[in-house]
């Protein structure tokens, strides 16, 4: 019997502790931030969760009507590798100045992926589109 009690007294200790546990917060990619600033695009990570082996590539249709393609042959301006971001962190990206006339910042493509670090665990994301419907200062 008194084994019988000592049992159900861990059983009953375990439920309380996991039933207890913080839950933590998922992943959320719109908790990373665009802003642009003229010839600047700064990417804040509000996620919670530390971000690595990133790679940013910005590019844009090379002809004008192929603009609303996303299947277009592309000018890629800028192709960031094995990056980190810390979260809180913001990391600034410079823009070249040789856009193509007639194509505007926010008219850019982007491509940014890589890991968010859960703990020990890596896993992949990746946020893609028009930088027009990904900045926070349209």
């Amino acid at each position: 019997m008194k084994k019988y009690a000592v049992l159900m007294g861990i059983i009953f200790s375990l439920g309380v502790m996991v039933g207890c546990s913080e839950e933590k917060e998922a992943f959320n990619d719109e908790n990373i931030i665009f802003i642009v600033e003229s010839d600047t695009i700064e990417l804040t990570n509000q996620s919670g969760f530390d971000l690595d082996n990133l790679s940013l590539k910005i590019s844009y249709p090379l002809n004008d009507e192929k603009l609303k393609n996303s299947n277009a042959e592309r000018e890629v301006l800028k192709f960031i590798e094995e990056t980190k971001i810390k979260s809180n962190d913001t990391k600034e990206i410079s823009i070249p100045h040789n856009l193509k006339e007639g194509i505007e910042v926010v008219d850019l493509e982007i491509d940014f992926k890589g890991n968010v670090i859960e703990g020990n665990e890596k896993v992949p994301f990746n946020i893609g589109g028009s930088l027009s419907a990904l900045v926070s200062n349209p």
